[in-house]
């Protein structure tokens, strides 16, 4: 008798993305797509890159393996208040979008530690 052996799913057959895809590429490909981000998005970022630059040291909370919820959310709410409000986006849509791209940026700076 012949033994057959199971049969893979599709999906399982295909290399994953990342093996093939270094850190100095993930960067670039960051940096490209960044480009494209609308001008207030631009605006926020480049706050946030300040901030953070600012409390860029190796004792950070913002390397702490799982840094803390509330104090990345204060910082958040720091960051919106020196930003002014959009007139196209109501308070609470600009504090999420805040938040979003404070904690990529995070990940992005944590990646670059590694």
């Amino acid at each position: 008798m012949e033994s057959r052996r199971p049969s893979l799913p599709y999906y399982m057959t295909y290399p994953l993305p990342e093996e093939n895809f270094n850190s100095s590429d993930r960067r670039s490909d960051r940096e490209y797509f960044r480009q494209m981000y609308p001008q207030e998005v631009k605006r926020y970022i480049r706050v946030i890159v300040e901030v953070l630059d600012r409390m860029d040291i190796k004792e950070s909370y913002i390397y702490d393996e799982y840094p803390d919820k509330i104090r990345l959310e204060r910082l958040s709410e720091i960051i919106l208040r020196l930003i002014p409000l959009e007139k196209n986006m109501n308070r609470d849509t600009q504090r999420n979008l805040v938040r979003i791209l404070l904690l990529e940026e995070i990940i992005e700076r944590r990646d670059k530690k590694r």
